[in-house]
C-alpha cells in the first residue's frame, strides 16, 4: 500500500467516528413558465439536475486528493499588462465527512511588485476544499444550506438556474453532447443545457450545464454573470454610502465594476463511482475606472483516494491496518512521517469555518514551500491537471456562441466633469474643456446595444465638440458606429488628450500632442472592453482643417511675460476617406521574467490627397543577474504618394526620443528610431539609464549623422507605470528635458 493511502487510512482511524447515511430531498413541483423550456427534452433534463442538487451526495465518506492553485493578477494598461500580484500553492487535503479534514501546505510562493515574498503565510488560502455536499456549480465551494438563492438586502446574492425558485428566470434548451472518456476505455455521455436569461442580471448567468441524464449530475459548466457586475448599482450598501465616505473618489477611479469573461468547472468520473473536482478556471477584469486588473484564478485537483459507502458495503477496504494511537499527538507524528519524512520539521495549526474544523500540517522551513517539486508554475503557463489553452478555448467558444439575454429598460445615466477621466482636459487648442455624456441601452433587433452622446466646449477656442454613437458588444468583439465632430491629436497612440498629457500642460507649460479637427464619421472594431486592445480597425470619412493656439496659460508660468506655448502643427485642409489597423500583441507579464511584444500599424486613404503608410516597433525585455534588466526598442516606418501634413511621420518627446521636443527636425515621408535602457530594481521601482535615437526624412538619403541622440537617467514605479526621465541631447539644439509621463516599457 503506498504512502499516500497508508497516510489517509491513518487519518480515517485517527480521526473519523463513524459512518453516516442521510437521504436527500425530491425537487420541489411546480407548474414551469411555458417559455422556460424550448422542448420536452430540456425540461427533463433540467428536472433531472435540479434533482440532484437536492439529493446530498452522502456516497463520498473521505478522500484524499492533492491540490493545486495559483493566481495572477495584473494591472492593464495601453502599452503592456504589468503583474501586480501572483502566487502559486499545493496542499494535499483528507476530507472527512463526519469529522474535521486535515491539510498538508505542500508549497507555497507569492509575489507581489517589490518581489518574492515567503513571510505571512496565510493558511486560510488552503481551506478552499472541494465539499461533496455542496454546490457542485461552485466548485463545493460553498455551502449547501447557505443564503446563495436567497436575496439579502446587504449581499450579493445568485439567481440560481438549478433551485425551483428560479427556473421561470431562464429559458433552457438542449444543446450539444460530450463524451467523457474512462480510463477503463468506456466512455460516458453528457448533453449540453444551455441556460440564457430572459433578461440580463447581474445575479443571474448565462452559460452551458453538462448534465449525465441518467443521474442528473454536473459534470461540466461553463458560465459568465449575464451582466456586468457594478458595484455601486448591485450593492445595496455602497449605494448609500456613495453619498457618504465615497464621495470623495475621484470620478477617474469609478465605477467599479467586474466583468466576468468564463468561469469553467469540470469534474471527473471516479472508479465509476463518484462525480469528483477535476479543475475550475475563473477569468475577470475588475475595473475602478481608469484601473482595469485582469485577474485569473485555476485550480487542480489529483485525486489519490476515495472512500465511499460501496467501498465499505463491498469490503473493499479489509487491507486497512489497524493503527492503534495513545494519544492525537501520536497520531500526529505518524501522519507527519508519512507526509513529509523525518527530516522535515513541522508545525500543526487548528482553524474553524462554517464546514467545521481543519488541521493544518505547515513545514517551519518556508523556503521548503517555494523549492517542492509539487509547486505549479505560474497561472499564464499550460501545466498537466490544469485546464489547457485549447479546453479553454473550446469552452470558452461554447460560451460566445450563446445569445445574449435582452437588457431590461434601465433608466439612462449621465455624466459630466470629473465625474469621468476623459470628460476633462487640458491643452494649448481648447484649454479646459469640460464635457458631458449620456448613455442607454436600448434592445434591438441586433440585441443590446450601447448609445452614446458625448458634447464638450473648451474655454480657449470655444469650438464645440460632440459624438452620437451605437455600440455593439459581444464576448469576441465590440463594434461602434460614431459620428463625431472633435478635436483630434496626430499621434493617437502617444494619448495627448489623456490624463497625464493635460496634466503637464496645465501645470508645467508642457504639451506634447499636435491637434487638428475633423468631422465625419468612422466604424471601429476592437475586442471587448474588458480585454486588453491587441488591435483595433477603423474605417472613416472625415473633413480635417487645422487647429491653432487659443491661449497661453499654464499654472507654474503664468508670472513669465511672453511664454507661450510652443505652435500647434498647420493640418492640412480636405477631405479623407482611409482606413486604418494598429496592431500591438504583448508576451509576458511577470517583470522577473522575459517579455515582448509589437506595434503594427497600416494605415491609408484618398480623397483630397492619396497615400498609405506603415509602421513596426519592436519591444522586448530581458532579465539579467543581480535584479538587471535590459528593454530594446526598435523601429521604422515608410509613406507613398502624398499624405498630408497630420499624416507624416514625427519623433521627439518622451514615447520616441527623449531629450528633444516634439516634432524636432519636422516631419518626414520615413522614419527609424530605437532606445536602448539598463535597469536595476529595487523595492520601489527601478533605477535607469537609456540612450536613444530617432530620424525622420526619406530613406533614400539616410545618414546616421542626420539623426538626433540622447542620453539620460530615469526612474520608474511598479515596472514603468510612472516614470521619470532625464535626458541630454547630443545633437543641436543641445540641452536637457525632464519629462513625466505613464506606462513606460521598464
Amino acid at each position: 500500500m503506498s504512502a499516500i493511502r497508508r497516510l489517509g487510512r491513518a487519518w480515517c482511524v485517527a480521526w473519523t467516528a463513524g459512518v453516516g447515511f442521510a437521504v436527500g430531498a425530491q425537487a420541489q413541483e411546480a407548474e414551469p413558465s411555458p417559455e422556460s423550456y424550448a422542448d420536452a427534452t430540456a425540461e427533463r433534463l433540467h428536472l433531472a439536475a435540479m434533482d440532484q442538487r437536492e439529493r446530498l451526495d452522502t456516497d463520498v465518506l473521505h478522500y484524499t486528493a492533492v491540490v493545486q492553485e495559483r493566481i495572477g493578477a495584473s494591472l492593464r494598461l495601453p502599452l503592456k499588462d504589468r503583474t501586480v500580484y501572483r502566487s502559486e500553492a499545493a496542499h494535499r487535503v483528507w476530507w472527512n465527512r463526519d469529522s474535521e479534514n486535515l491539510i498538508q501546505v505542500l508549497a507555497y510562493r507569492e509575489q507581489t511588485p517589490e518581489g518574492v515574498n515567503m513571510d505571512g503565510l496565510d493558511l486560510d488560502r488552503f481551506n478552499v476544499t472541494f465539499d461533496p455536499m455542496a454546490d457542485r456549480l461552485f466548485f463545493g465551494m460553498t455551502d449547501r444550506d447557505d443564503d446563495l438563492g436567497e436575496p439579502d438586502s446587504d449581499d450579493f446574492w445568485f439567481e440560481h438556474p438549478l433551485y425551483e425558485e428560479y427556473r421561470d428566470r431562464y429559458r433552457f434548451t438542449v444543446g450539444d453532447t460530450l463524451a467523457i472518456a474512462l480510463p477503463d476505455g468506456r466512455q460516458v455521455l453528457a448533453i449540453e443545457l444551455q441556460v440564457v436569461p430572459h433578461e440580463a442580471d447581474v445575479h443571474r448567468m448565462t452559460g452551458s450545464l453538462w448534465i449525465e441524464p441518467e443521474t442528473g449530475s454536473l459534470v461540466r459548466a461553463v458560465y459568465r454573470l449575464s451582466d456586468t457586475f457594478d458595484a455601486f448599482r448591485d450593492i445595496p450598501d455602497l449605494q448609500e454610502e456613495e453619498d457618504d465616505d465615497l464621495r470623495f473618489v475621484p470620478g477617474i477611479f469609478k465605477p467599479w465594476t467586474a466583468e466576468i469573461r468564463m468561469i469553467a468547472v469540470d469534474y471527473s468520473l471516479w472508479e465509476l463511482e463518484a462525480w469528483l473536482p477535476r479543475n475550475m478556471r475563473i477569468d475577470m477584469t475588475a475595473s475602478a475606472g481608469i484601473i482595469k486588473v485582469p485577474v485569473a484564478v485555476d485550480y487542480a485537483y489529483t485525486i489519490e483516494d476515495v472512500t465511499t459507502t460501496r467501498t465499505l458495503t463491498e469490503g473493499r477496504d479489509d487491507d486497512l491496518p489497524e493503527m492503534h494511537f495513545r494519544t492525537r499527538s501520536e497520531a500526529m507524528a505518524y501522519l507527519n512521517e508519512l507526509a513529509f519524512g523525518e527530516d522535515v520539521p513541522y508545525e500543526t495549526s487548528v482553524g474553524t469555518d462554517d464546514s467545521g474544523r481543519t488541521r493544518y500540517l505547515v513545514p517551519t522551513d518556508r523556503d521548503f514551500l517555494a523549492s517542492n517539486d509539487e509547486l505549479p508554475p505560474p497561472v499564464w503557463d499550460e501545466a498537466p491537471g490544469f485546464a489547457s489553452d485549447d479546453e479553454l478555448e473550446v469552452m470558452f467558444n461554447d460560451l460566445a456562441s450563446l445569445p445574449r439575454a435582452p437588457v431590461p429598460q434601465v433608466p439612462s445615466t449621465l455624466r459630466w466633469g470629473l465625474q469621468r477621466p476623459d470628460l476633462a482636459r487640458y491643452n494649448r487648442v481648447e484649454a479646459l474643456s469640460i464635457g458631458g455624456r449620456w448613455q442607454a441601452r436600448p434592445n434591438t433587433f441586433l440585441g443590446p446595444l450601447t448609445v452614446t452622446a458625448t458634447g464638450r466646449i473648451g474655454v480657449g477656442d470655444l469650438h464645440p465638440n460632440g459624438s452620437l454613437g451605437f455600440t455593439r458588444e459581444t464576448l469576441r468583439r465590440r463594434v461602434t458606429i460614431r459620428g463625431y465632430n472633435e478635436l483630434a491629436a496626430i499621434d493617437e497612440g502617444a494619448r495627448h488628450l489623456g490624463l497625464g498629457n493635460s496634466a503637464m500642460a496645465a501645470f508645467f507649460g508642457r504639451d506634447d500632442g499636435d491637434y487638428y479637427y475633423r468631422s465625419g464619421g468612422e466604424i471601429v472594431w476592437t475586442p471587448p472592453a474588458a480585454e486588453r486592445q491587441g488591435f483595433t480597425f477603423r474605417a472613416y470619412a472625415e473633413h480635417q482643417r487645422p487647429a491653432v493656439n487659443e491661449h497661453s496659460f499654464t499654472l507654474f508660468k503664468f508670472w513669465q511675460d511672453g511664454w507661450d506655448f510652443r505652435p500647434n502643427l498647420m493640418a492640412d485642409r480636405g477631405w479623407e476617406y482611409g482606413a486604418k489597423l494598429d496592431v500591438n500583441p504583448w508576451w509576458g507579464t511577470d517583470p522577473l521574467l522575459a517579455q515582448g511584444g509589437f506595434d503594427l500599424m497600416l494605415q491609408g486613404g484618398t480623397g483630397d490627397t492619396d497615400y498609405a503608410r506603415a509602421s513596426l516597433v519592436g519591444r522586448a525585455i530581458f532579465p539579467l543577474p543581480s535584479q538587471l534588466r535590459v528593454a530594446l526598442e526598435v523601429g521604422g516606418g515608410s509613406s507613398w504618394g502624398s499624405p498630408s501634413v497630420q499624416r507624416m511621420w514625427y519623433v521627439g518627446g518622451p514615447r520616441t526620443l527623449r531629450g528633444y521636443d516634439p516634432t524636432i527636425g519636422g516631419g518626414g515621408a520615413d522614419y527609424a528610431r530605437g532606445r536602448i535602457e539598463l535597469a536595476r530594481q529595487n523595492s520601489f521601482g527601478a533605477v535607469s539609464i537609456f540612450s536613444d535615437f530617432g530620424w525622420t526624412g526619406d530613406f533614400d538619403s539616410f545618414a546616421w549623422d542626420d539623426g538626433f541622440q540622447s542620453v539620460g537617467i530615469g526612474t520608474s514605479l511598479l515596472d514603468g507605470i510612472i516614470r521619470i526621465d532625464g535626458a541630454y541631447g547630443f545633437v543641436s539644439p543641445r540641452g536637457f528635458r525632464l519629462d513625466f509621463y505613464l506606462d513606460g516599457i521598464l
